[in-house]
């Protein structure tokens, strides 16, 4: 999100590309209209302060509005003080992943995207180096599997609280029945599912566990694929 006292925009973003500006009932905002009418408060700072957070309570109603259509969260181009005050009339603060400095000489869609991607990039980094900590310290209480049916059974129970899985790890295999796979290796073979990883994320994903993907070599001390369990 472009934002300033002067407009907002909302753009969709994949990494440090801009894939589209997002354009609905509400953005992009026009310039804050909740400027002072008074001539006897042009100087009260908080009155002045009062309509800014009301501008930027409407900017955050209309993001919320679009996070909770599509799950996306937000990074925000701007200033400091406006970010700190957005935070502080935010409905849901979650939404929002940080924010970058606004240079108001280098607003181009590229540039901001970029701003955006080389903080996000930094923020993943960190969720990785915690989830990997976490993994290693939960292996002491036994809550850890490393064996890929005992992972994929446990996800389709719902007992994944978090996996990790090493970026340039997949693993063709053939279902017997619901619960049970052979594991081949030639994604030919008739009946094969090219990567059973990718269900497994997915069955720990839509049961509310998390999943991270790394290149972290931390990791591979335990395996390519571990799986840390609620119970």
């Amino acid at each position: 999100m472009l934002l300033s006292q002067s407009g907002v925009q909302l753009f969709e973003a994949v990494n440090d590309d801009i894939v589209e500006e997002i354009r609905n009932d509400d953005f992009p905002f026009s310039e804050n209209r909740h400027y002072n009418t008074n001539s006897d408060r042009g100087s009260d700072s908080k009155h002045l302060d009062d309509l800014v957070r009301e501008f930027l309570n409407k900017v955050d109603k209309a993001l919320v509005k679009v996070n909770n259509e599509t799950e996306l969260k937000c990074f925000v181009i701007t200033t400091k003080d406006n970010y700190s005050r957005l935070q502080q009339v935010a409905d849901k603060p979650s939404v929002y992943l940080g924010y970058a400095n606004i240079d108001y000489n280098n607003v181009a869609t590229h540039h901001i995207a970029k701003q955006s991607w080389e903080s996000v990039k930094e923020q993943q980094k960190q969720r990785r180096t915690e989830a990997i900590s976490e993994m290693q310290e939960a292996v002491a209480h036994g809550k850890v599997l490393t064996d890929l049916q005992e992972i994929y059974q446990a996800a389709i129970d719902g007992r994944g609280e978090l996996l990790i899985v090493h970026h340039n790890f997949s693993q063709v295999v053939v279902m017997k029945d619901e619960r049970t796979f052979d594991i081949v290796s030639d994604p030919k073979t008739p009946n094969a599912t090219d990567d059973i990883t990718s269900i497994i994320s997915w069955e720990v994903i839509s049961k509310k566990g998390r999943v991270i993907f790394t290149s972290q070599d931390e990791i591979k001390d335990l395996g390519k694929i571990v799986l840390k369990t609620r119970y």
